[in-house]
């Protein structure tokens, strides 16, 4: 369940760029027009790809943020901490700031928030039942309340945030993508990937681009009177309705990433358009998770078993050892490790992402501390890779610290069971060094917790026993 979060956590950047700079030449880069401000962009490559941004109650400065929880400040936006780096259930979708600049909320797609500066929490909607992800969320006029919104339309409300009614439960022509909380707050926008406007409360309609655009629209943000609202579509249109002037916009085109955000500024006299660092999941791509099946499973699941990502058998069902295999990727391509096929996923599986190997001749298991993965090479070939769990650097039992040996090993002994240990239980374990050894366990997250051995799943120990792919002598390089 999520919690609230104060701490300064994870990644800060803060930087200006004079008032005349051009930014929107690179992926994750805000495009101002109007009064908005070119203040500053997240460095390229990030860690995870950029979702979202907020600004500042003066206009001169905003907050990026990433799908792993990393927030980056420019211009007066202060940093107070951030989920980059920290283990989430679920990715980051977007952000929003407190009133008075001095704080922000992140929302996870589970609809898990995390608060920094003088953000309150107020409850989430993190580890209850969710018939579709969160996609956004929008705070009430003084701070102390927000509301949740998800792919079908449903929203949630916390703290003085009221319910003025959804979509929730109705049909779509398509998804949900965003919301706009009305200036008074007594009331909402909710806009559809085709355009659609659907409005609660005293949200009044304008207009929509239902059938306007040819690219999904991504997001909406309201005028200061609440009388009008401009759309951006992921290829970088904006439609404006109301009394939202149009100031410009990035449509017509050729942009290596899509537009995934709109942010107007606090007069209502511009906006920015921020390009994501990686390509979105096409519309009408589904998202893919634990749980899921049929034959778009069954496409992905081909595809990293063509890419050496082993799962087993193509069935079309997301178990436990696709869900492995996605993690392997997502290491592989340094991408948000959340074990769901989302758009980023799909970009490093289109690309035939794939992690390089550092020995060039022989039969050689690579097991990099880096990545945590573990690679079956073959003369410089990546034959197969898999998820692992190394040393998690704890302290256990007399005080030992769980750290997994580096170096250049060989196995030397293989126990066909279970073997219970002082480093635990030991899954037919195939030992490299010392009790250290390559075996199986119930339990393989995609971050560091063993007591130092090499933790893969149980499934893909008996297939690495039955294909033989570690006899005695096989050399181990750990690194």
């Amino acid at each position: 369940m999520a919690v609230a979060v104060v701490a300064s956590l994870g990644v800060g950047v803060t930087g200006t760029v004079s008032a005349g700079a051009q930014t929107g030449d690179a992926p994750g880069s805000p495009v101002p027009f109007g009064n908005a401000g070119a203040l500053g962009a997240a460095p390229v490559p990030t860690a995870a790809p950029m979702v979202g941004m907020a600004p500042t109650p003066s206009g001169n400065g905003y907050w990026q943020v990433g799908s792993d929880g990393g927030i980056f400040s420019f211009g007066d936006a202060t940093f107070h901490g951030s989920m980059g780096g920290q283990p989430l259930v679920q990715p980051i979708v977007g952000m929003a700031a407190t009133p008075d600049g001095q704080g922000y909320w992140e929302v996870a797609s589970d609809g898990g928030i995390f608060t920094f500066g003088d953000a309150t929490f107020h409850g989430s909607m993190g580890g209850q039942h969710l018939d579709q992800p969160i996609v956004g969320m929008a705070i009430s006029p003084d701070g102390q309340g927000y509301w949740e919104v998800a792919a079908d339309g449903g929203i949630f409300t916390f703290g003085d945030a009221a319910f003025y009614g959804s979509m929730g439960g109705a049909p779509l022509v398509a998804p949900v993508m965003g919301m706009a909380a009305m200036p008074t707050g007594h009331g909402y926008y909710e806009v559809g990937a085709d355009g659609g406007i659907f409005t609660f409360g005293s949200a009044a309609f304008h207009g929509s681009a239902a059938g306007l655009s040819r690219s999904q629209i991504v997001s909406i943000a309201t005028t200061p009177g609440g009388t009008g609202y401009w759309l951006a579509s992921s290829s970088g249109g904006v439609f404006t309705y109301g009394d939202a002037g149009f100031f410009g916009s990035m449509g017509g085109q050729t942009l290596a990433n899509p537009v995934v955000s709109i942010a107007a500024t606090p007069s209502g006299g511009g906006y920015w358009l921020l390009p994501s660092t990686a390509p979105r999941q096409p519309w009408g791509v589904p998202r893919l998770s634990r749980g899921s099946s049929g034959p778009a499973v069954a496409s992905v699941q081909q595809q990293l078993s063509n890419l050496g990502y082993w799962l087993g058998a193509v069935n079309g069902q997301f178990g436990d050892s696709t869900q492995q295999a996605v993690w392997a990727l997502q290491k592989a391509a340094g991408i948000s490790r959340n074990g769901v096929v989302d758009y980023a996923t799909y970009s490093a599986l289109s690309q035939s992402v794939k992690p390089q190997p550092l020995t060039t001749s022989g039969y050689v298991i690579e097991v990099n501390l880096n990545t945590d993965l573990v690679m079956f090479v073959n003369n410089g070939l990546v034959l197969y890779t898999l998820n692992t769990s190394t040393g998690g650097g704890y302290r256990y039992g007399s005080g030992t610290v769980a750290i997994t040996p580096q170096g250049h090993f060989s196995i030397y002994r293989a126990d066909n069971g279970l073997v219970v240990d002082s480093l635990g239980a030991l899954w037919r374990p195939r030992y490299f060094t010392g009790g250290y050894a390559i075996h199986g366990d119930t339990s393989v997250p995609p971050v560091p917790v063993s007591h130092g051995c090499v933790r893969v799943s149980d499934e893909a120990i008996n297939w690495i026993w039955t294909a033989n792919l570690a006899p005695i002598g096989t050399s181990v390089w750990v690194y």
